[in-house]
């Protein structure tokens, strides 16, 4: 008898190789995310950095966003493409690290038609770690920064069963909805 996959993927990083899949798991996801948006995403990280999230460097994502060019593609580029079809949710702690990101994805936001799809909330206990689209939860100890994903010993789960998705949907709603 055949077992069925497994829904969850368990990474952690130690060595270079590990840091490697977890660049790769981000990059996976953001490409299937701007090749069928989500009709929401959700970023909960206490500190979060403009890092480069998709390396374009030879081309390989130039039909996604031909206007990108031939470089490194940072977060908030990504999430600026995907506000045009998808309402993005960031959650993070209030600290000066996050301020640069966030300042970056409003001025983004409020240049864009899609204004309204960027929702931003504030929490002073935040400690939760996820990245949330329709299809996936990944959740673990890695905060979206560049020590988050290349230097520190973190370990991160994505689990594509629709049971942990709709209870990660549902305390994300509960507890995170932005401050108005």
């Amino acid at each position: 008898m055949t077992q069925p996959a497994s829904d969850n993927r368990n990474t952690f990083t130690t060595q270079a190789t590990s840091r490697a899949e977890i660049r790769e798991l981000l990059e996976g996801i953001f490409v299937a995310e701007l090749l069928v948006p989500s009709e929401s995403i959700w970023l909960v990280s206490p500190w979060i950095s403009d890092i480069d999230i998709l390396d374009n460097r030879c081309g390989q994502f130039s039909s996604l966003v031909p206007t990108w060019g031939l470089r490194r593609i940072r977060l908030s580029e990504v999430f600026a493409q995907l506000m045009s079809q998808s309402r993005v949710h960031i959650v993070a702690r209030p600290d000066s690290h996050n301020d640069t990101f966030l300042r970056k994805m409003d001025d983004l936001s409020r240049a864009s038609d899609d204004a309204g799809n960027l929702h931003v909330a504030i929490r002073d206990t935040l400690h939760l770690k996820g990245l949330l689209g329709q299809d996936y939860y990944l959740s673990g100890s890695m905060n979206l920064t560049y020590n988050g994903v290349e230097v520190n010993h973190e370990g991160v789960s994505l689990d594509r069963s629709p049971e942990a998705i709709a209870e990660a949907r549902i305390h994300f709603q509960e507890n995170y909805e932005a401050d108005q």
